[in-house]
């Protein structure tokens, strides 16, 4: 996954793995990352793809934090990761209508966290991009939602209810996606007048925006895409704290 980009790595972070206690008994198994600074700081949770927590999806995650976040990453398959899709459907499936359920709650733990000052944004790849989708509808209190490739179809007709902001990519060369679904996501949004919506096309890319074997144009693309992506935060979720002068970074 090609996102370093240094002029956005200012902090010394800490990683690792948590649990999130859910109503009703149970627990999430976790991936967190935040800056090694004292200060609250606006979060994010990044919903994984049906690949499960990869590798790619933790650089990501540590990346968020780099930046100036508490990032934390809802496990919907219980530490299971896909090797190949006929896998990732069956963790799908397994999954069925709980997926929601879970990072609704990891949504809740960080408004509510005593190392994040309530601000929070959903951030979606693929599958985790849907549920992007259904938080920026359901949730009357998010701040943000940003969506990489995620599936809008169960959710057209519904946008015009979202109390949140959304800025959703596509890739240009997107294989599963129709780009009639695309446009017509697009032209719900812009229809709504409440809130700012922006859907955008990522020329030459597929349906991942960020894969590890693409071509140096398509890099600086996923590049670009991200600094889309930390300049709307920033819009929606203010700034955040800045490093002690002279620290060193990670």
């Amino acid at each position: 996954m090609p996102i370093y980009d240094p002029s956005h790595v200012e902090y010394q972070i800490t990683t690792g793995h948590i649990q999130i206690a859910m109503d009703g008994g149970g627990q999430i198994p976790a991936y967190w990352a935040h800056p090694n600074i004292g200060a609250k700081l606006p979060a994010v949770a990044l919903l994984h793809d049906w690949w499960g927590i990869t590798p790619a999806v933790r650089r990501m995650a540590n990346l968020f934090a780099q930046t100036g976040y508490y990032a934390i990453v809802p496990d919907m398959f219980d530490g299971q990761v896909a090797s190949n899709p006929e896998e990732a459907m069956v963790l799908v499936e397994k999954l069925g209508d709980q997926g929601f359920v879970r990072i609704d709650t990891a949504l809740g733990v960080l408004e509510k966290h005593h190392h994040t000052n309530g601000k929070v944004a959903a951030i979606g790849l693929g599958m985790g991009g849907s549920l992007a989708f259904e938080a920026a509808i359901v949730r009357p209190d998010l701040e943000a939602a940003v969506v990489f490739s995620g599936f809008p179809q169960r959710y057209l007709g519904q946008f015009k209810q979202a109390n949140t902001p959304i800025l959703a990519f596509y890739g240009s060369e997107e294989a599963y996606i129709a780009r009639a679904v695309i446009e017509q996501l697009q032209q719900e949004l812009t229809q709504i007048t409440t809130m700012q919506h922006h859907v955008i096309l990522c020329d030459g890319l597929g349906h991942d925006l960020f894969a590890e074997d693409g071509t140096d144009s398509q890099h600086e693309v996923g590049r670009a895409t991200l600094r889309r992506t930390f300049a709307f935060l920033e819009t929606y979720l203010g700034d955040h704290p800045k490093p002690a002068s002279g620290s060193p970074k990670h």
